[in-house]
C-alpha cells in the first residue's frame, strides 16, 4: 500500500486536531466568561449558582472537545497501523539497532540532559508549515537528526513522524515503533527558552521527535556527540538508508544524486589548521569550520550544490560541484519513493 497518501491524512488529521482544541479552548473561555450573564438572564442569583452554571457549561464543552479528540485520535491510531501493522526487523547492515527495539508501554524515561538544562512542560503544538525551515538546531550538535528532519521536510515530507497528543503523554510513530513521551521539553535554566532543537514559530513538534531519538539514541549527551545522518533518516522514515564517498565519486553522480528529489544530507569535512587552502574554501563558501551536516536542497542553474544549515542562518553560498567533491566528505540519502 502507497504511504504517502495515508501519511499526508495523518499529518492533516493532526493539525485538524490542533485546529479543533484552539477552537475548544476559546469556546470555553468564552463560556466561563459569559456565565454570570447568562444567570442573571435565567434569573440565577448570587456567586455560587453562577459558578455552578458555569462549571456545568464548560463541563458540556470539555465533553464535547474529548469526543471530537477522541474520534480523531481513533482515525489516526487506523491509519498508523496500515503504515506499520507489526515491528520492523531489524536496521539494514551496518546500523546499529533501535534501543528499544519495539514499543513498549508506559511512559518513556525521561532522556538525560546536558549542564544548565532542565524540563518543563510543555503542549504539542503543531506547525503551520511544514518545509526545510520549519526545524531548527539548537544547543546541541545534532546536526546529523536535524538536517535529516529538514531534507525529509522539503523533499518527502509524507515520511515525516506522526505526532499526536493523547491524555497525557505525547505519542511519537516512527515506522515500527511508538515513544510514549513526558509533555516535557529541555528548556535552559536561565531564560527557559527551548535549549536543543525547536522550530522558528515556537510550535513543539521538531523538540518532541528530538526527545525521541534522544530515547532512541540514549541521552541528550549521547545526541551531542554527534552521528551519522543515514541512521537518522532511517529511524525518520524507515526506509533504506544509503551513503555516497564524495571524494571518490564523479561531479555527474553528485549532481544526479542532489538533484533526484530524495532526502539528502551532506557532511562537510573539518578543517584542520594546517589545511589553510581548505580553511579558505570553507570561509569562501560560508561553511562551518567544522565538521558539518546540511540538507540537501539541489542545483541551480550553473550546477552548483544548494545547501541549508541547519542552525537555521549562516546558510552556505552554492558550491560548485569539484569544490564541493574537495569539502565534503558524504552524501547520506534514503529513498523516498513508493507505489503510489
Amino acid at each position: 500500500m502507497a504511504e504517502r497518501p495515508i501519511r499526508a491524512a495523518v499529518q492533516a488529521l493532526t493539525l485538524l486536531r490542533a485546529g479543533v482544541g484552539a477552537e475548544f479552548e476559546a469556546v470555553r473561555a468564552a463560556t466561563a466568561g459569559r456565565a454570570e450573564g447568562v444567570a442573571r438572564a435565567v434569573g440565577v442569583d448570587g456567586a455560587r449558582p453562577a459558578a455552578e452554571l458555569a462549571r456545568s457549561i464548560t463541563a458540556a464543552v470539555d465533553d464535547a472537545a474529548g469526543a471530537v479528540r477522541h474520534r480523531l485520535d481513533a482515525e489516526v491510531a487506523g491509519l498508523l497501523a496500515l503504515l506499520h501493522p507489526a515491528p520492523r526487523p531489524g536496521p539494514p547492515p551496518g546500523l546499529p539497532a533501535p534501543v528499544p527495539p519495539f514499543p513498549t508501554p508506559g511512559l518513556a524515561t525521561e532522556p538525560a540532559l546536558t549542564d544548565g538544562v532542565r524540563y518543563a512542560a510543555h503542549p504539542l503544538t503543531l506547525p503551520a508549515a511544514v518545509g526545510t525551515e520549519f526545524a531548527g538546531q539548537g544547543a546541541i550538535s545534532d546536526c546529523h537528526l536535524v538536517a535529516a528532519l529538514c531534507t525529509v521536510a522539503e523533499r518527502a515530507p509524507w515520511l515525516l513522524p506522526a505526532v499526536t497528543a493523547a491524555g497525557d503523554a505525547v505519542l511519537v510513530d516512527v515506522p515500527g515503533r511508538r515513544y510514549r513521551l513526558h509533555p516535557t521539553l529541555p528548556v535552559d535554566d536561565a531564560d527557559g527558552g527551548f535549549a536543543y532543537a525547536r522550530s522558528p514559530d515556537g510550535s513543539t513538534l521538531v523538540p518532541y521527535v528530538e526527545k525521541a531519538f534522544a530515547v532512541y539514541g540514549g541521552g541528550y549527551p549521547a545526541l551531542a556527540g554527534g552521528g551519522l545522518p543515514a541512521e537518522a533518516l532511517y529511524w525518520l522514515t524507515g526506509r533504506p538508508s544509503y551513503l555516497l564517498r564524495v571524494p571518490k565519486a564523479d561531479d555527474d553522480i553528485v549532481a544526479a544524486l542532489a538533484e533526484s528529489g530524495q532526502p539528502a544530507v551532506a557532511c562537510s569535512r573539518p578543517f584542520d589548521d594546517g589545511d589553510d587552502a581548505g580553511a579558505a574554501a570553507a570561509l569562501r563558501y560560508h561553511l562551518a569550520p567544522v565538521a558539518h551536516a546540511y540538507a540537501v536542497r539541489g542545483l541551480d542553474t550553473e550546477r552548483r550544490v544548494l545547501l541549508h544549515n541547519p542552525w537555521g542562518r549562516r546558510h552556505p553560498r552554492p558550491v560548485p560541484l569539484d569544490v564541493f567533491r574537495r569539502l565534503f566528505t558524504r552524501i547520506d540519502w534514503c529513498e523516498a519513493d513508493d507505489d503510489g
